[in-house]
């Protein structure tokens, strides 16, 4: 036998075969979405086309979910790469994607308030899908803030994708919030709800329309959301074409991953308010432990008073940066930059068994 021979018979050895049932996929009383019973947070992102080098750049930066620029041949490859499909809805979709395990969603309408598409139309559509696939939610993707409301009773959960990066910087990032509290608004506050984050932006896009956001203003667009009760987090990036932008995710998608247990395990939102409207605050105990995050949705520098009474801890842990905060009867003090999120922790952090994970 060659080397060449020997290397590929390794290399096939080392790619899972596929499973042999579909997936089941559902969402728990938080909106946490639930695979195979198994919960499961989606660090996704919109493709356009998926080779070997797309799917490197996947591994490298942390995503766990594809959307889009796949074909229906490549289901088997993403599930061998430990990862989920979020499809679109053709007839030739539902008969080849509904029994396969790399299936985690339907994508029922980009945009419908964008195309044309009235309500009742999705409606209609929303229900069919619906009775030929029970096991496996169905989204709808909007821009428009009416929108939220208007096509409503035609999904699952719901994608938002805010993009406030404009070419003046004029429009607030705390819109990225303000879509999901209107989400939550409309369906519920434990409506799943997954955030689309701009990464895309320049001269060269949609005419100008768009700066390229800057690795600070992505990553508090995705704490933004987080705050907010996002329960999955999306970019859309028409592919890298900002090195230093792009380059950025992987660290920020890690720092994701980190808290993933704390925002999907078993727990209790508390209240917490901080003293200056610019820093969103959210706040969650989880067993002995909780986590409290905070971001600066302002571009100036902040000092506030993070209050969340009750609070059972006297010092709380910065993972991130590596030092400490005191805490005294429920209240401490931070300075923020501009677009900053800082994380709090106390207590031990909690250990769930997350699907798709070995």
């Amino acid at each position: 036998m060659n080397n060449v021979v020997a290397w590929a018979l390794l290399l096939f050895a080392s790619i899972p075969a596929v499973a042999a049932g579909p997936s089941k996929v559902t969402f728990d009383p938080n909106g946490i979405a639930q695979v195979d019973g198994k919960p499961f947070f989606p660090v996704g992102i919109f493709t356009y086309e998926l080779n070997t080098s797309v799917l490197a750049e996947i591994h490298e930066q942390r995503f766990n979910t594809i959307l889009n620029g796949f074909a229906i041949k490549d289901l088997d490859l993403i599930h061998q790469h430990g990862l989920m499909a979020v499809c679109f809805t053709g007839d030739d979709w539902i008969k080849a994607a509904r029994p396969h395990p790399a299936l985690l969603a339907w994508y029922l309408t980009d945009e419908p308030e964008g195309h044309d598409r009235t309500p009742e139309h999705e409606r209609e559509r929303y229900l069919k899908l619906k009775q030929a696939d029970p096991d496996h939610p169905i989204g709808l993707c909007h821009f428009l803030f009416e929108a939220i409301a208007k096509y409503k009773d035609a999904a699952d959960f719901t994608m938002s994708d805010v993009y406030p990066v404009t070419a003046n910087r004029d429009v607030p990032l705390a819109n990225v919030g303000v879509h999901i509290d209107e989400v939550h608004r409309v369906h519920g506050a434990h409506w799943p709800t997954w955030a689309y984050i701009q990464v895309f932006g320049g001269p060269d896009t949609d005419g100008g329309k768009w700066a390229q956001p800057l690795p600070h203003e992505v990553r508090c667009m995705a704490f933004i959301a987080l705050v907010h009760k996002a329960t999955g987090i999306l970019y859309f990036s028409y592919w890298p074409r900002a090195p230093r932008t792009w380059d950025s995710i992987g660290p920020l998608n890690r720092d994701i991953h980190r808290l993933v247990p704390w925002l999907v395990a078993k727990g209790t939102e508390i209240e917490a308010r901080a003293s200056r409207p610019a820093v969103h605050v959210r706040a969650r105990k989880v067993g002995a432990g909780g986590v409290i995050l905070a971001v600066n949705t302002s571009p100036t520098f902040v000092t506030a008073e993070i209050t969340v009474p009750g609070l059972p801890a006297n010092e709380l842990d910065m993972p991130f940066v590596c030092r400490k905060v005191s805490a005294a009867v429920g209240k401490f003090r931070d300075t923020f930059g501009p677009y900053a999120e800082k994380v709090y922790t106390w207590g031990p952090q909690p250990v769930v068994d997350l699907a798709r994970q070995e």
